[in-house]
């Protein structure tokens, strides 16, 4: 039972792909769509000819280098600048990666990646998504990884993931396959060090989410305008200002977090209100951590305590402290006194945020699961009771 958890459809899919014949020439635009001083296109395939045919390579005919060298008798790993094209020449660069692979480095317009894709599929390359190209010519892994990397929004994070993507990950897998356990339990030590990563792993590409939560009119929206910086929700005096979720994505410390300021949650809302009201439970229920605030200038109410009694492993945050202090001995001894307005306590607040979200940082090192397939089959094979059922989800790796 433990195999079929690893493999979802999602997996299944991706494995396909193996199982289909390989096209022998595909090209791929590996930065990202739009305007941009430099883009690059990976191609593979067609370029390893045998020495009596690299005349009809077609790069001998697209590609002039400024050097005079042909194509294979260029270095690997130097950047190589010439010109493309039978007429109306585009500059660019290329640069040989491999025997039967090469990047070009042209103009990040689209129009000039676009030309370059058209010569390419005039001489029969398949044009991909980079994703598949990867998955077709190297491995999943590898796709994963650097896919991962591309969705990272922080030095922090993308530092993490590319030091899983140089190896480190596929080392550790490499680990597990050939493990060959008299007992199950002595691998257990192994995957439980992978997985005890996994949620920090899968945070690398999603960022963490913090939901602000509390009666209306106690500052949610002032209080997510201050740490996002800017001003992202309206702030307003009349209860039911908020209505729908609205978000706004930040850094704290290094690390992506997106903050959700809710509808304020209060009895005898009207038709509309009561929709965003249900929104906002639903996003507390999903987020990573959740804010509850009370305003200290309000004396404290039936519904203040339900807040604070519903969300008990909540940052408690005690708005509003600029203005006298309306609850006293009432207060939670963990609560954070903030200010939106001064700004007293924001550093404080954020200090805590982090710490509730990311408690621990991995080592330099340290073999990180960053995919919900990994952490799926790690989990399936951790869960194996018998050495068939282990081997069969590792190997899905």
């Amino acid at each position: 039972m433990e195999t079929e958890t690893a493999v979802t459809p999602a997996v299944q899919k991706q494995l396909n792909l193996f199982m289909t014949s390989k096209d022998d020439r595909t090209a791929a635009v590996m930065t990202p769509f739009g305007r941009g001083a430099v883009a690059t296109i990976r191609v593979k395939g067609g370029l390893g000819l045998p020495a009596e045919d690299y005349s009809s390579n077609v790069f001998e005919s697209l590609f002039r280098a400024a050097n005079r060298l042909l194509i294979h008798q260029q270095p690997f790993n130097s950047v190589v600048f010439g010109r493309w094209g039978n007429c109306d020449f585009e500059e660019l660069v290329v640069c040989r990666m491999a025997n039967d692979m090469l990047e070009i480095h042209c103009h990040g317009g689209n129009a000039a990646v676009q030309r370059v894709l058209n010569d390419l599929s005039a001489a029969d390359y398949d044009i991909l998504d980079w994703r598949l190209q990867i998955a077709l010519t190297d491995d999943i892994l590898s796709m994963e990884c650097l896919d991962v990397v591309s969705q990272t929004t922080t030095s922090k994070t993308a530092e993490i993931a590319l030091e899983q993507s140089n190896g480190l990950l596929e080392a550790a897998f490499s680990t597990l396959k050939t493990f060959d356990p008299d007992s199950l339990l002595s691998i257990h030590h192994e995957l439980d060090g992978l997985l005890v990563w996994a949620n920090f792993g899968l945070h690398l590409s999603t960022p963490w989410s913090v939901t602000l939560t509390g009666r209306p009119n106690v500052g949610k929206s002032s209080l997510i305008n201050a740490l996002l910086g800017y001003q992202r929700s309206i702030v307003f005096n009349e209860p039911g200002t908020t209505r729908d979720v609205v978000t706004g994505e930040t850094a704290l410390e290094g690390w992506p977090i997106i903050l959700a300021d809710t509808a304020g949650i209060r009895r005898g809302a009207g038709e509309l209100e009561s929709a965003g009201i249900t929104l906002a439970r639903e996003r507390l229920q999903a987020a990573d951590l959740c804010l509850v605030l009370i305003d200290l200038s309000q004396t404290p109410t039936v519904d203040d305590d339900e807040f604070l009694n519903q969300w008990p492993d909540a940052i408690v945050v005690a708005h509003k402290c600029d203005l006298p202090d309306q609850w006293r001995e009432h207060l939670p001894n963990h609560a954070i006194k903030v200010s939106s307005l001064s700004g007293e306590g924001l550093n404080e607040l954020q200090k805590q945020i982090v710490s509730r979200l990311i408690p621990a940082v991995p080592p330099p090192g340290t073999p990180i699961p960053i995919t919900a397939r990994q952490v799926d089959i790690l989990t399936a094979a951790r869960n194996s009771t018998t050495k068939v059922d282990f081997r069969n989800a590792i190997n899905c790796l």
